[in-house]
């Protein structure tokens, strides 16, 4: 059985490798926690400063499955009226119009022979268009180490003509576009990832394979605000995959805890939690499980977060208070 597992995972291993060199799929499948991975323009929309950590381990089962390792945040400048012990606007010395958001990501993939390091910057500048209703665009430069490990596979043939052809480690350089227009109830982004041909060496042929997303979901909030349905899908067409649809159906519990489920055309089912440990410290959680023919090999993936968002202390509330000393 162990044997049957590994030549399995040998040549699903294989197969990845054809098509993931410079930016590996785990890292997309990353979109539900952190959505300004695959669409920029999603950087700083939640406007308080966001940061996380997560690991994420597939295929549970197979020895050597893949595991990728991922620290990302992003922020709003700007957003916040800072208050002294008496309730005074301090302001600092950058004068921004809370429009500018930024973020950052840098993660590690391996993926049996094939490992991944890499990291983006993202930028996205976002406008009111009316008291409910803004729209935001950005772009991110995305940077990807890939090394091919060939000795993981223990091929019976060291010296594979088609097993060693093409797998030499390189470095790439690509950029993400995006758009977003998003409110309280609702919101729907547009992207492109690896909008040019890969970036690495002078006078070589460069392979050029987007992707492409489409994200949008409904917020059903209830009176007390005690409990908010959510719905979304996302359309994605990654790479040299064929079009994939996912659903998810997320329920917050009083703001600060959620719960989802979620099913992939693809052959995807995942469940998902949020869950705030103490003040501004949270940690997710998302178990997948593959319904296809490594279903009867594998026990499905796990992936778990901790991370910090400064929208859980309510600051709303610190800025009326605020206000009402300063009237007085």
């Amino acid at each position: 059985m162990i044997q049957l597992k590994e030549t399995c995972l040998n040549i699903i291993l294989l197969v990845l490798c054809n098509y993931c060199i410079s930016q590996e799929y785990s890292v997309y499948e990353h979109y539900y926690f952190s959505p300004f991975i695959v669409n920029p323009a999603v950087t700083g929309a939640e406007s308080y400063p966001v940061a996380d950590i997560s690991v994420r381990q597939q295929w549970m089962g197979f020895p050597d499955a893949p595991t990728t390792y991922q620290l990302s945040g992003n922020y709003r400048i700007g957003k916040y009226d800072f208050y002294d012990p008496k309730g005074l606007v301090n302001k600092g010395p950058m004068k921004l119009a809370d429009r500018i958001g930024i973020g950052a990501a840098i993660y590690r993939d391996i993926n049996g022979p094939s490992n991944y390091t890499g990291g983006l910057i993202s930028y996205a500048y976002h406008v009111p268009i009316n008291f409910r209703t803004n729209f935001s665009f950005g772009m991110a430069a995305v940077g990807t180490y890939y090394a091919f490990n060939s000795s993981v596979l223990k091929p019976d043939n060291p010296d594979d003509y088609y097993l060693l052809n093409g797998n030499d480690n390189k470095f790439n350089i690509n950029f993400n576009i995006g758009g977003y227009l998003y409110g309280q109830h609702y919101f729907i982004g547009i992207s492109a990832d690896k909008i040019l041909p890969d970036i690495s060496q002078v006078n070589e042929n460069a392979s050029f394979n987007p992707s492409y997303f489409v994200i949008g979901g409904y917020k059903l909030m209830a009176e007390n605000n005690s409990f908010n349905f959510e719905p979304s899908v996302a359309i994605k067409k990654i790479r040299r995959e064929g079009l994939a649809v996912d659903i998810h159906t997320k329920l917050y519990i009083k703001r600060l805890n959620w719960i989802a489920f979620s099913y992939g055309t693809s052959g995807n089912l995942s469940f998902q939690f949020g869950l705030r440990l103490y003040r501004t410290i949270y940690m997710g959680y998302n178990y997948g499980y593959n319904i296809g023919e490594i279903a009867h090999y594998s026990y499905g993936s796990h992936e778990i977060h901790f991370g910090i968002n400064l929208g859980l202390i309510r600051v709303e509330g610190i800025r009326k208070i605020a206000k009402q000393v300063i009237n007085k």
